[in-house]
């Protein structure tokens, strides 16, 4: 009966052996490429990328009203040259806008040409601006501003002001990788009520000092530098705060809210496209790169192991029950880079203080681009009931 054992044993060594010796490579193969992944998820949402912007589009022709622009190898198939609404156009020495779609194909489109100024030559190369409007509130709107700067506990922050001696101020916070003007589209909607603007910067800006480790945290570090905003807000007058945050400017003003001993001075909150969940946005990116989810999941659990990430403390909706101030929610359902979804579920789990506005067909903050006038009076609505 032993030699019986034996040889039955015998006979299944080698087929169980070689099943643990595959099984250990696929281990082994998914753990390094979960490791090459959580790098690449590094490179991208944590280091802040100062490459300027492509000019990815060639001018063809120019009109009196209308302006052809050709595809180049910079061209993104899907980019914003496809999408009807209202951009910027910049080219290398000058800009100007872009409306309506008038005729399209995968090689050129002809659009409506607003002149801001000069226009291209035929030839230039050039990119379209979701921000859509150049410089400074003084160059795009002739707003008189002053450039500030307010201290936060890792340094001084430069600021736009536009003081109209209001007690309610209004908080810009931009997006990851943004820049001030994105302010500047409903600038003029803000400024037509009265009310003082403050558009910040914060760490890791260019133009700001870096954070400790120099990466992106989405709102658990920068939440300190709105807060030495809101404070810089106070001390010069502010009585109400109204905050607008952009994408990462959104989770960083949800934040403030829940750990800010400032956030009872907020009377209303204007969120775009807002990052709520950074897991839900990275799942979403690793979907639209086709990563199977087991992968996804692995190098998510290497990436927070080490560059020191709580995903459940970045799950912003987890406190949605905390807040208190009225909010109104842009998002496009074409949002391809933060998923329309966690707005969705914001609104849904309290419907009795945010105020949804879902944009059927727009991409990742551009509600604006898509419906300028719709988009400025849902802002002025909302402002006037809320602002005391």
């Amino acid at each position: 009966m032993l030699r019986n054992l034996v040889a039955k044993l015998s006979r299944w060594s080698t087929p169980v052996l070689v099943l643990l010796g595959v099984a250990l490579i696929a281990i082994i193969a998914l753990l390094g490429s979960g490791w090459y992944y959580s790098d690449a998820l590094k490179d991208g949402a944590l280091e802040p990328d100062r490459e300027p912007p492509k000019l990815d589009l060639k001018v063809l022709a120019v009109d009196e009203d209308s302006m052809t622009l050709g595809v180049t190898p910079l061209t993104k198939s899907d980019g914003d040259w496809t999408q009807n609404g209202t951009f910027g156009l910049e080219w290398e020495d000058g800009y100007g806008q872009v409306g309506a779609i008038l005729e399209i194909d995968d090689r050129h489109v002809v659009r409506q040409f607003i002149h801001l100024g000069e226009e291209p030559e035929a030839g230039a190369r050039a990119r379209l601006d979701s921000f859509a409007f150049p410089g400074d509130p003084f160059e795009s709107f002739g707003i008189p501003f002053q450039e500030v700067t307010f201290s936060s506990p890792i340094g001084d922050f430069p600021a736009w002001l536009v003081d109209t001696s209001s007690d309610t101020w209004v908080i810009f916070v931009h997006g990851k990788g943004a820049d001030r003007r994105e302010a500047l589209r409903i600038l003029p909607t803000v400024m037509d009520l009265g009310l003082t603007t403050l558009v910040i910067t914060y760490r890791n800006d260019p133009e700001a000092p870096a954070g400790a480790d120099g990466s992106y945290r989405y709102g658990q570090t920068e939440w300190e530098d709105l807060q030495a905003a809101a404070d810089y807000a106070i001390g010069h007058g502010a009585e109400t705060l109204v905050l607008v945050g952009y994408s990462m400017g959104g989770a960083i003003v949800t934040s403030f809210l829940y750990r800010s001993s400032l956030a009872d001075r907020v009377a209303g909150v204007i969120l775009d496209s807002p990052m709520l969940n950074f897991g839900a946005t990275v799942d979403l990116a690793a979907s639209e790169r086709g990563l199977p989810d087991i992968l996804t999941a692995v190098g998510k659990a290497i990436f927070a192991l080490r560059f020191d990430v709580d995903w459940g403390d970045l799950d912003y909706l987890e406190r949605a029950d905390e807040l208190t101030a009225p909010v109104l929610l842009f998002h496009g359902d074409a949002d391809k880079r933060v998923p329309v979804k966690t707005s969705d579920a914001l609104a849904q789990a309290r419907p009795d203080i945010v105020t949804y506005v879902r944009i059927a067909g727009a991409g990742h903050v551009r509600s604006w681009n898509a419906d300028p006038a719709g988009y400025a009076a849902a802002v002025r609505s909302f402002l006037e009931r809320v602002i005391p």
